[in-house]
């Protein structure tokens, strides 16, 4: 293609010359094609490596929008929640890992804190709270009991986790030498104590910050 020679309005018209075109018009073209780029560059679609992903702006955590065992589809998650015992989980989310599931190779069981702190109430959490017991390197933490009055189920932000069913779900976290475990109710906020690792519940993968 030809450069567009900017118009003259000194020099004759010429059919031997090229064709010439005004400043103006030249200007306008170019700010139509810039705009077509900017649009596509504001607009851009999600992909599939981030989809069904949320990431905690306090934080920096990024979780699955999911239980494991369902899958995020038109900003839904849809099937039924996998139950697993406390090892299987484990191996789960290691599955998970090798697969780069979500464009992610670090997800984890969340610990205690973190998956306490997804409980959402209506009326927020009682003052009365409760100590949990970790193991012998990590020091203990104190949370929340549970829910302050009634409040709607699931306990947690159903805008960034839709479709949690309100069941409990697996930590990371308790003592292998007390050999008991715990877990979050979402059906009630509730903190499950001396859970056994044989005891099948649901999954929620949490990865740290990106860097």
């Amino acid at each position: 293609m030809r450069n567009a020679k900017p118009c003259s309005s000194t020099e004759p018209p010429s059919s031997s010359r090229q064709p010439c075109f005004s400043a103006t018009a030249i200007a306008l073209t170019a700010l139509l094609l810039l705009g077509g780029c900017n649009e596509q560059a504001v607009s851009p679609k999600a992909s599939p490596e981030t989809a069904g992903v949320v990431t905690d702006a306090t934080t920096g955590l990024r979780w699955l929008r999911c239980a494991v065992g369902q899958a995020w589809k038109e900003e839904r998650c849809v099937g039924e929640p996998e139950m697993l015992g406390l090892m299987d989980a484990q191996a789960r989310v290691e599955a998970l890992n090798a697969q780069g599931h979500k464009g992610v190779t670090q997800w984890r069981l969340p610990t205690i804190t973190e998956l306490a702190a997804l409980r959402r109430c209506d009326h927020g959490l009682v003052d009365e709270s409760f100590t949990l017991e970790l193991s012998p390197e990590q020091a203990p933490v104190t949370l929340p009991r549970w829910c302050a009055g009634e409040t709607s189920i699931p306990t947690i932000d159903a805008v960034r986790f839709p479709d949690t069913p309100p069941i409990k779900f697996w930590s990371g976290s308790g003592s292998e030498a007390a050999q008991h475990f715990y877990a979050v109710n979402f059906g009630n906020a509730w903190i499950g104590l001396n859970e056994e690792a044989e005891s099948t519940y649901a999954v929620r993968p949490v990865a740290d910050r990106a860097r």
